[in-house]
């Protein structure tokens, strides 16, 4: 993976949801918005994506120009395409749904310049438009998200906040300006960004530990990171706390079996994949495919070595 991608898992998934300004529940049977939205957001971790589109679909009628329905309901695609398989028609969809968040996030902010909610939303939103629309070799929108989402990040990081989310923002800059290689450093010098690797990971770490609704994304995106620095041990241990979290998540499961099958933990990975095939979830059947291959070929495998 490039630095771009580095960065743009950071802040789409780094999402916290503000305290709610509308009903109290306390005097009502029906659940707030941001109860409501709570709930969708669950469902969406546990890959219950089926429910989640009925509960985003609930909330863009309640409230039609909070941003936060949209951007879930469009990395339903997003995940789909960028951790199992890419797809245009999946392409498309985000790029439509992406579209619809972005618009009403950008109007949020032009209310309320200084919402780190917001800032890491369109961080994120611009982010993955611009990868997907890169893999789908639409490059005059990749190119125009890219650089859109970069603006975002600069501005991420010009506030001064302890939160969570922002945590993650900034240990993912400092990850990814830590990666660029020591000969073209020099750029990242002379535009006056520093960071380095380790420092990412402490920021990261803080989100991680908090109590915070974004912890399990900081642990979703040190699991990832870990995996891309072969440092598998330590994505284990996220992969771990994520499916302890969420056990119904189908990606994290397989994502554990392939990290335990490059470090040749064969019977291991094989439980993870069984686990997908076993759970086996209507809302993404080519995961269900691909884990019953791998389940497969590791048997294959062992009678081989019988």
């Amino acid at each position: 993976m490039n630095f771009i991608i580095i960065l743009l898992l950071a802040f789409g998934f780094a999402i916290e949801t503000p305290d709610s300004t509308a009903e109290n529940s306390s005097t009502s049977s029906t659940p707030t918005y941001e109860e409501q939205l709570e709930t969708g957001v669950d469902a969406f971790y546990r890959t219950d994506w089926e429910k989640a589109t009925e509960i985003f679909d609930q909330l863009k009628d309640r409230s039609p120009e909070d941003p936060r329905a949209y951007f879930f309901e469009s990395m339903m695609p997003f995940w789909e395409y960028f951790f199992i398989h890419q797809d245009k028609e999946l392409a498309t969809q985000f790029l439509e749904q992406s579209e619809r968040a972005v618009h009403y996030s950008e109007e949020r902010l032009q209310e309320s310049p200084n919402d780190t909610t917001m800032v890491l939303l369109l961080s994120g939103l611009h982010g993955y438009r611009s990868l997907v629309a890169a893999g789908e070799k639409e490059y005059r929108i990749a190119m125009q998200s890219g650089i859109t989402g970069f603006r975002y990040t600069r501005k991420l990081l010009s506030l001064d906040s302890e939160r969570p989310d922002a945590q993650i923002g900034r240990g993912m800059f400092y990850y990814m300006v830590g990666s660029v290689p020591r000969e073209v450093r020099w750029v990242t010098n002379a535009a006056g960004i520093r960071g380095d690797i380790e420092e990412g990971f402490k920021e990261l770490k803080k989100a991680a530990e908090s109590d915070s609704e974004v912890s399990n994304d900081a642990k979703m995106i040190l699991m990832y990171l870990y995996e891309k620095e072969e440092r598998y041990d330590e994505a284990i241990v996220y992969a771990d706390k994520l499916i302890d979290r969420f056990p119904e998540n189908v990606i994290f499961h397989f994502k554990k079996g392939e990290l335990l099958k490059t470090m040749g933990e064969n019977p291991r990975a094989r439980t993870s994949f069984q686990e997908v095939v076993s759970l086996d979830n209507p809302s993404l059947p080519r995961l269900h495919e691909e884990s019953k291959k791998r389940v497969d070929e590791l048997d294959e495998l062992s009678l081989k070595s019988d």
